[in-house]
């Protein structure tokens, strides 16, 4: 599979990677999960720019992107990171599609600056309800989160089996790719000063969840949420905490499927994007 080439650009004085191909007259911005990048939209990129221009973003601290350490992570201030990379791309609005943090980050766009995002594709969004994967929940301890995702091959394979309901998906080569990103200077700092920022040893932090939740009943742009039924980095019952708040939305619940249903079930993943994308416009 051939991907779109890296290019960069500059937002507020860090350097940004970001994948853009298509031609469509409407915009796709895609948002990866903690600790991911642009990587995890290898095989939906192309299908999205058949119909769309599509523009994939390593999230300020992820991927390729600059880490500064002493830069904020919480959700909002990535909803303004993105907004700010719009602009440097020239984008005024744009569909988001969101996966995990990346759903997160998107919901708190759409509440934040409605005017600028025209619809959402949110597959399990984070942050919605109160649990989550427990080695997460153990890397929020100081010191020991440290020593847990410490880079590794080994470590890694453990997080992203988990990821997928279909293990044969985790393979040597995507892990030695993703242990390579993992490495890079203050990739693992930033990992867990962003984790902790939402999560704690019981799961997502309350008070912030609730305010997050507050802030998304706004939000009135068409939205699909995607979700597989196995996933265990984010409950699907998830879903029952989100429906009043966005009782808009389109609700698809995947079987069999883990955390990442844009790579484990590709296919079905596109068609349910572009079908919801194309009444959008």
């Amino acid at each position: 599979m051939n991907r779109p080439q890296d290019q960069y650009t500059q937002v507020k004085g860090h350097r940004i990677r970001y994948w853009t191909q298509g031609e469509g007259t409407s915009t796709v911005l895609l948002l990866h999960g903690i600790s991911c990048s642009v990587l995890e939209w290898e095989h939906n990129i192309a299908a999205l720019a058949q119909t769309h221009t599509v523009v994939a973003v390593d999230l300020l601290g992820c991927g390729l992107s600059d880490k500064p350490v002493d830069a904020d992570y919480d959700m909002q201030a990535q909803a303004r990171f993105v907004f700010d990379f719009m602009d440097t791309m020239g984008l005024s609005s744009v569909h988001i599609v969101g996966n995990s943090m990346g759903g997160c980050i998107a919901l708190e766009c759409a509440a934040m600056k409605p005017e600028r995002v025209k619809s959402l594709v949110l597959s399990a969004p984070a942050g919605i309800g109160h649990d989550t994967l427990f080695n997460f929940r153990l890397a929020s301890i100081p010191v020991l989160g440290e020593l847990l995702t410490k880079p590794s091959l080994f470590g890694l394979g453990m997080i992203w089996k988990l990821a997928f309901h279909d293990k044969r998906f985790v393979t040597r080569e995507m892990l030695v790719e993703k242990l390579a990103l993992a490495q890079l200077p203050n990739a693992q700092t930033v990992f867990l000063k962003t984790l902790r920022g939402f999560v704690s040893l019981g799961g997502f932090i309350e008070a912030p969840r609730q305010a997050f939740l507050k802030r998304i009943q706004t939000i009135q742009c068409p939205s699909l949420v995607i979700w597989g039924r196995q996933d265990q980095f984010l409950p699907v019952t998830h879903v029952q905490v989100l429906k009043p708040l966005l009782a808009h939305a389109q609700y698809e619940l995947i079987d069999p499927c883990g955390h990442v249903p844009m790579t484990e079930i590709t296919e079905t993943f596109n068609r349910l994007a572009l079908t919801f994308l194309a009444q959008q416009n």
